[in-house]
């Protein structure tokens, strides 16, 4: 049995420097083991807008980083996209951040759903503060844009005292709608595809942890932003304990409360970020 998929796209990006203005469609196939990919030579009747809110996210940015910071990495980007599967036919539109913040030896990473920065600005006021590093506190909080980038590890092996879930929302990668789930062993009913070039692989969407407990101790030192991609369940964060801030590398053993979730990042198929307590 072959699978049809076709996608077709209108992107604004800056990239590093550079401002992108990309239209184009594309389609894939599926036969069995074989997949192909290739682009489209049609139109794309997609509405059009203008790079405004992209070009002000980026000044923002820029305008906010000064010496001793220094901005390493910065992607701003604003699309819609039609997918075709099928008989199903569906639209999404996407805003997307993804910046590193270098200070000596360190960065701070951030990749983000939407163009508000409210959670980056205070990162960057604190990053010029901080000291060599420590051994991580006995008890620690983790900000939200760290939870959320720390839940796709979990699936599976997620502790005892949490569950995991699949929140409802959006379109899969196969037009299927995204229901609301507890998610045990796979394989899980939703399909990935971060591009019609890529062939989707079954995985859970909008991941969000519930936990009994949601009082999360303000006293307790916190970690507010990551500083190397999440392996495992071991994390480089940067830390904040009063007036001390320094980087800490975090092994997750427990979790001991989980607020209730606040917005959605770009972590694999999508997580929910949540103050969360160690």
């Amino acid at each position: 049995m072959s699978e049809l998929y076709r996608k077709r796209g209108r992107v604004i990006r800056y990239d590093n420097g550079l401002s992108v203005h990309v239209t184009e469609a594309g389609q894939s196939r599926e036969a069995g083991e074989a997949f192909t990919c290739e682009p489209l030579r049609e139109s794309v009747a997609l509405p059009e807008f203008d790079g405004k809110e992209v070009e002000e996210t980026v000044r923002e940015i820029r305008a906010s980083v000064s010496h001793p910071l220094s901005i390493e990495r910065l992607i701003v980007s604003r699309g819609i996209a039609e997918h075709e599967f099928g008989s199903e036919r569906w639209t999404e539109e996407s805003r997307r951040v993804h910046l590193s913040i270098a200070f000596r030896t360190i960065r701070a990473l951030f990749s983000l759903a939407d163009f508000d920065l409210g959670e980056v600005k205070p990162v960057i006021e604190l990053l010029p503060l901080a000291r060599e590093e420590r051994e991580s506190p006995p008890r620690l909080r983790l900000a939200p844009a760290v939870t959320a980038a720390l839940l796709p590890s979990l699936v599976g092996i997620a502790p005892p005292n949490v569950s995991l879930w699949q929140s409802d929302g959006g379109r899969d990668g196969k037009g299927q709608t995204i229901r609301e789930m507890p998610l045990g062993s796979p394989p899980w009913p939703n399909w990935y595809r971060p591009s019609y070039r890529v062939r989707p692989v079954r995985a859970p969407h909008n991941l969000r942890l519930d936990c009994n407990v949601r009082q999360i101790d303000p006293s307790v030192p916190e970690a507010v932003a990551l500083l190397a991609p999440v392996d495992g369940l071991t994390m480089r964060v940067l830390c904040v304990d009063g007036q001390t801030v320094y980087p800490a590398t975090v092994r997750i053993t427990r979790i001991e409360a989980v607020s209730a979730p606040t917005k959605w990042y770009p972590y694999g198929a999508g997580a929910f970020g949540a103050e969360m307590m160690l």
